[in-house]
C-alpha cells in the first residue's frame, strides 16, 4: 500500500525525542516537509529528515506543499486549535500533540471542519499505549473487574518538567491555558474514560468539584484534586508538580474485583482470592517522551485515515477531555458531555 506522505510541525524537545524516532521507522508513513520558526531546531530537524523540504512556518508549508496526505503538529499548545483548523482546510488529516484545544467553541469548529472535509484529527493520546496501561485498561474491557464503579488516578511530579526553569510555558495559564490539569489531565481524562466505559458509551451528565493550590493568584495551578462523579461511577484525579518523587499510582474499583497499578506493576485482587501481580520493565514515571509509546499508536492514526468508518473516535475522546477539564475549572457545574462527533 502507497505510503502516506506528511510534514512534522515544530521540532521541539517532544517531537525530536518521541516523534521523529518513531515517525522515521514506520513504514506506512514517509515525512516529506518540517517546520518550526527557530532557525536552529529547523535544523536538527533536517537531520533527524535529510530527505524533508524545510519551512520557518505551518502557513507557508501549506502554500507551497499541495501533495500531503497528514501533518503532525507538534508546536506549542497554543497553537494546536488554529493550526489543525488550517490544516483541515486545506484537505489534511492531522496528528496533533494534547492538548487539541481549551476552547469548547473551537472544539466545535474542528469537528465541524473534520466531518466536513472528511478528514481525521487523532490527538496523541500515547499514555494509552504504555504496557502497564494497556494491560489494566484490558483488565477494565474484559469483564476482570466487572463493572468498574470508581477510579482513582495520582501523578506526582517536583516540577513541571525535566526541563522546566524561569520562563517554561507549562506554568504560564495564558499560554498555556492551565496549569497541571492541562499538562497531565489530559492524559489522565482519557484514561479515566477508557477505565470506566470502556465500550465508549459515556453519559450525558457529569459534576464536578476541584480544588486547587496556585503559588498567586494569576498562577497556573501546581496541584489539583478533581472529583467526578457519573450517574453510576465516581472518579478522583489527583495531580501535583509539588512532590517529593515522581511517581503514578492508580486503582479502579471493580464489582467482581480491584485493580492497583503502582508504577511499575499491577496488584489484581478477585474476591478472596490470591492476588495477583503483573511486573513492567519501566516504571510509568521514568521519562518524559516514551518514543515506543509514540509509534504505538501510529496505526490507529493510519486507520483513521484509511477507514472513513473509524474517523471521530479519537476525537470524540478528545472532547470528554476537554469537557470534564472545563467542568473542572468553571467550579464543578453540573453539564452534558458533548455529543459524539462521529456515530
Amino acid at each position: 500500500m502507497k505510503k502516506l506522505r506528511g510534514a512534522l510541525v515544530g521540532f521541539g524537545a517532544v517531537a525530536q525525542n518521541a516523534h521523529a524516532p518513531a515517525l522515521a521507522r514506520c513504514p506506512d508513513l514517509d515525512v516529506a516537509a518540517v517546520a518550526d520558526a527557530d532557525p536552529e531546531r529547523l535544523r536538527l530537524a533536517e537531520r533527524s529528515f535529510p530527505q524533508a523540504r524545510p519551512y520557518p512556518s505551518l502557513e507557508t508549508l501549506l502554500e507551497v506543499e499541495t501533495t500531503l496526505d497528514f501533518v503532525d503538529l507538534a508546536t506549542p499548545p497554543w497553537l494546536h486549535g488554529q493550526q489543525t483548523l488550517a490544516a483541515l482546510e486545506r484537505g489534511l488529516h492531522v496528528l496533533c500533540e494534547k492538548p487539541l484545544t481549551l476552547d469548547a467553541a473551537e472544539y466545535r469548529r474542528i469537528a465541524d471542519t473534520a466531518r466536513r472535509r472528511d478528514r481525521a484529527v487523532f490527538t496523541v493520546h500515547n499514555w494509552a499505549c504504555a504496557p502497564i496501561w494497556g494491560k489494566a485498561l484490558q483488565l477494565c474491557a474484559d469483564g476482570t473487574l466487572g463493572e468498574v464503579r470508581h477510579a482513582e488516578l495520582h501523578a506526582v511530579r517536583t516540577k513541571p518538567s525535566a526541563a522546566a526553569g524561569p520562563g517554561d510555558w507549562r506554568t504560564d495559564p495564558g499560554l498555556a491555558g492551565g496549569g497541571i490539569l492541562v499538562d497531565h489531565g489530559w492524559h489522565n481524562l482519557y484514561l479515566l474514560r477508557r477505565a470506566l466505559f470502556p465500550g465508549g458509551d459515556v453519559p450525558g451528565l457529569v459534576e464536578a468539584s476541584a480544588f486547587f493550590h496556585r503559588p498567586s493568584p494569576t498562577a497556573a495551578e501546581s496541584e489539583a484534586t478533581v472529583f467526578y462523579r457519573f450517574p453510576a461511577a465516581t472518579a478522583l484525579l489527583h495531580l501535583t508538580w509539588r512532590g517529593a518523587a515522581r511517581s503514578n499510582w492508580a486503582v479502579c474499583h471493580g464489582d467482581r474485583a480491584v485493580l492497583e497499578l503502582r508504577d511499575d506493576h499491577l496488584l489484581l485482587r478477585e474476591g478472596a482470592g490470591p492476588e495477583k501481580r503483573f511486573d513492567f520493565p519501566e516504571r510509568l514515571s521514568a521519562g518524559s517522551a516514551h518514543p515506543e509509546w509514540f509509534a504505538a499508536l501510529l496505526p490507529d492514526f493510519i486507520a483513521e485515515i484509511r477507514d472513513g468508518s473509524r474517523r471521530g473516535r479519537n476525537l470524540s475522546e478528545a472532547g470528554f477531555v476537554l469537557d470534564l477539564i472545563r467542568r473542572a475549572y468553571d467550579g464543578g457545574r453540573k453539564s452534558r458531555l458533548p455529543e459524539a462527533v462521529h456515530p
